[in-house]
C-alpha cells in the first residue's frame, strides 16, 4: 500500500516542521538545520505519475521499492567531488536515481557496482544515477572506494555534513544506509528503496524506464 506523506513548509538553516500523515497527522516534529519541503501537487506533478507508474512494478529485484505522495526535496544540500555545495534543484531535469551511501555500509559495497551499471546502461537518456557519500572523514577514501567496488562510472558526491541524510530521516525517507530515491524532474520524490539492491537488474531497469516515460 503507498504511504502518504506530506511536510510542512518550513526553512533551511532554521527548522521545519514535519507532519507523516495517514489519513490523520501521526507524527510532528522539527528538524534544526533541516529543508524547505512543499507539499504542492501542480510542482510535484511529474512525481505523481512516477509513483503512479512504477507501483506495479515493484516485483523481483525492486520488491522492496515503495510508492507515496510526492515530498518535495529540491532544497536539500550536497556538496560535488569539488566540495563545491549545490541543491537537488541543481541537479539536471531529469529523473535522478538519488542514492545514499557510506564506506562503512557493508551493503552498500554490494549495492554501488549495480549502480554503476544502471548508470552505463541508462545514463544521459533522461536519467542518471546520484551516488552521495555521508562519510564524514576521509575526503579522499569515498573515491577510491568507487573504484575499489568497480563503480568508476558513477559521479562523486559527498555531503559530509548529514544534513541531508538527518533531514530525509527526520521526513521519514530514510533509516538506514543504503537508501535510494527516485527524483523526479520537479524536485520531489515520490518512490524509495532502502537496502541493498540490484539496480543493473531487468526489473530495476523497468522501473527506470517507467519512471523516466511518466516524467515527459
Amino acid at each position: 500500500m503507498a504511504r502518504h506523506w506530506s511536510i510542512s513548509k518550513g526553512a533551511l538553516g532554521a527548522g521545519i516542521g514535519l507532519a507523516l500523515v495517514f489519513g490523520v497527522a501521526l507524527f510532528a516534529g522539527t528538524q534544526s538545520g533541516g529543508f524547505t519541503g512543499l507539499f504542492e501537487t501542480p510542482q510535484c506533478r511529474a512525481s505523481a505519475a512516477i509513483g503512479e507508474a512504477v507501483a506495479p512494478l515493484a516485483v523481483g529485484a525492486m520488491q522492496g521499492l515503495e510508492t507515496f505522495e510526492p515530498v518535495d526535496v529540491s532544497e536539500l544540500p550536497f556538496d560535488t567531488t569539488r566540495g563545491t555545495e549545490t541543491t537537488i534543484a541543481d541537479l539536471p531535469e531529469e529523473v535522478s536515481v538519488f542514492n545514499l551511501w557510506a564506506t562503512w555500509c557493508a551493503p552498500c559495497r554490494e549495492e554501488m557496482p549495480h549502480l554503476a551499471a544502471l548508470q552505463e546502461a541508462r545514463g544521459g537518456q533522461g536519467m542518471n544515477v546520484v551516488a552521495v557519500s555521508i562519510d564524514n572523514n576521509d575526503r579522499n577514501r569515498p573515491e577510491s572506494f568507487l573504484a575499489e567496488t568497480n563503480a568508476t562510472a558513477l559521479a562523486y558526491y559527498r555531503e559530509p555534513t548529514l544534513r541531508l541524510f538527518n533531514s530525509l530521516r527526520a521526513a521519514g525517507l530514510v533509516v538506514g544506509m543504503p537508501t535510494t530515491l527516485l527524483v523526479g524532474p520537479d524536485g520531489c520524490t515520490s518512490a524509495s528503496l532502502a537496502g541493498a539492491a540490484d539496480w543493473g537488474s531487468e526489473e530495476a531497469i523497468a522501473v527506470v524506464d517507467a519512471a523516466v516515460r511518466a516524467s515527459r
